[in-house]
């Protein structure tokens, strides 16, 4: 994909992290006739897709389903329809699959990471996550600008005035709006966010270890888009679904582990084993199959965000600088990011002014 030559000096909007969130509220931008930008220290940006090229075809590395979120009833998902399926995640006990109750007496080193995907409902795209990701390099490329990386910002007062990118380019902006872990904030606004880096130095950060596998052949009991939680003899859960791409069966598992040890490649190869253990334990595949399987770590994937109050995504006292992601939301899932996304654009329609049609922003459709 290649970017628009020419970046600009000055935008309404900056967008930093390209992302499923940044995407959904560019998407609301350009329908307001909004200059705006995104900018990315990524190559490729946080795409949820990844091409393996001994497959030579697409993947998701994310796992592609997400706990249940409270929606705003008259915010519709704009990136297709998301149904509800009721009914608590299967877990393996005992030499049967049950519906899982609950973690009981025990408590796991990651189970707050866990306790969002073990609820009594789920949320399951109708259309595929890689096909509207197309859809957004498609509509967005003209918007982003990669291997961008911010190495400085500058404020006047309580706002921010601009950010300086690789060290040379400045770019101005009204407002700027982080789609993506902001750490290094802190060191650049100093006692401004001491409050905020106060908070979130309390918050309790996980990554995960996700693995996806084309099986060569199928187990004998298993059910498409079930979501399973298998709890392991080490008390390290690991939840996934098995699906049918291009008529293959594909399955996707995602274990949580604490952030500081996403570099410890024995704490993840470790993580790695337990999951290939307990998936062999659960599903009776054929012996000797020849699957391939995909390991990826996402670093702070997740973190319990409660202690961090964001007034409508608004970096107090930084009167123009936003934060919309599902870090700073306490949730997981692609569905989340998009409702981060559709969540900066319903709060900014307050503020946007000379829409680009007579009705209200809240009136027009979002839908791609």
């Amino acid at each position: 994909m290649q970017n628009f030559p020419n970046l600009q000096k000055n935008y309404d909007h900056v967008l930093i992290g390209f992302n499923l969130s940044s995407a959904t509220f560019a998407h609301y931008l350009k329908n307001q006739n909004k200059s705006f930008c995104i900018v990315d220290s990524k190559h490729i940006g946080s795409s949820p897709i990844k091409m393996i090229s001994s497959l030579e075809k697409r993947i998701s590395t994310r796992v592609p389903f997400s706990p249940l979120f409270e929606v705003d009833e008259n915010a519709a998902p704009i990136w297709g329809d998301i149904k509800k399926v009721e009914g608590p995640p299967m877990t393996f006990d005992k030499g049967n699959f049950k519906s899982f109750l609950g973690f009981g007496d025990s408590k796991i080193e990651s189970q707050e990471a866990v306790l969002p995907y073990v609820i009594s409902e789920t949320h399951l795209p109708q259309l595929s996550v890689e096909d509207q990701w197309e859809k957004v390099l498609e509509d967005e490329s003209q918007h982003l600008f990669l291997d961008q990386q911010i190495t400085d910002i500058h404020f006047e007062e309580k706002r921010v005035d601009s950010i300086t990118l690789n060290g040379k380019t400045t770019l101005k902006g009204e407002n700027f709006y982080f789609f993506e872990r902001f750490d290094f904030l802190f060191d650049k606004a100093g006692n401004q966010m001491k409050k905020i880096a106060s908070q979130f130095g309390k918050c309790r950060w996980y990554s995960s270890v996700n693995m996806v596998i084309h099986h060569q052949d199928e187990p004998q009991e298993w059910v498409e888009n079930q979501l399973y939680l298998l709890m392991g003899s080490k008390l390290q859960p690991c939840i996934g679904m098995l699906t049918k791409i291009h008529g293959q069966l594909v399955s996707r598992w995602e274990a949580f582990f604490p952030a500081e040890l996403t570099a410890d490649d024995e704490t993840t190869g470790a993580i790695v084993k337990e999951i290939k253990k307990q998936i062999k334990r659960a599903f009776s595949f054929p012996e000797n199959t020849k699957d391939h399987e995909h390991i990826l770590v996402h670093d702070r994937i997740y973190a319990d965000m409660e202690k961090v109050n964001f007034d409508n995504g608004q970096l107090s006292p930084i009167e123009n600088l936003y934060a919309y992601s599902p870090l700073f939301e306490g949730k997981v899932g692609w569905a989340a990011e998009i409702q981060c996304g559709q969540k900066a654009a319903m709060n900014s329609s307050t503020s946007l002014s000379e829409p680009a049609t007579e009705s209200s922003p809240e009136e027009q459709s979002l839908s791609l």
